[in-house]
């Protein structure tokens, strides 16, 4: 069987988790194992301070929307 990335025969091939197969890619050589974790790291980490980020406005806006409620008569 070959890398269904980079086509390498002739190595151990690992399987993808279910989540992150595709129809044409579901076992993969450690050289494109070690990239694609690599990879999905690097997103989990922009993810994850994006969402923080969005929160903390979400939390800001919150606030300035309870304090002019508090405001009003």
């Amino acid at each position: 069987m070959a890398c269904d990335i980079c086509g390498k025969r002739g190595t151990v091939l690992a399987d993808l988790g279910q989540i992150y197969q595709t129809d044409d890619i579901k076992s993969i050589c450690p050289e494109c194992e070690t990239a694609v974790n690599g990879k999905l790291s690097a997103l989990q980490k922009w993810t994850s301070t994006l969402i923080r980020r969005l929160l903390k406005l979400f939390m800001r806006e919150r606030a300035t929307q309870a304090a002019k409620q508090g405001e009003q008569p």
